[in-house]
């Protein structure tokens, strides 16, 4: 039977179980993911990418999630240090 909400697990992890509702345009979408509760990014060189990316995605509207994967790995390849 499948789950319908979000499990916490005794060893600090979620399991995030998602439905897909929309067209993903080719997209490719992980319905099941395992995530700390706590997940804070404290690497500077992370931090610098993640900002990188924040702005040249910022003010863009790709609208399916394959156009959005597309736009994000755009951006991945120039923000790359």
């Amino acid at each position: 039977m499948p789950r319908r909400s979000v499990d916490v697990i005794g060893s600090g992890m979620m399991i995030v179980v998602k439905h897909v509702k929309k067209d993903l345009d080719g997209g490719h979408l992980g319905l099941r993911q395992t995530r700390k509760t706590k997940n804070v990014m404290k690497d500077p060189k992370l931090l610098k990418i993640t900002g990188c990316m924040a702005s040249e995605l910022s003010g863009k509207k790709p609208g399916t999630l394959g156009k959005v994967q597309a736009a994000f790995k755009t951006a991945r390849a120039k923000c790359k240090f």
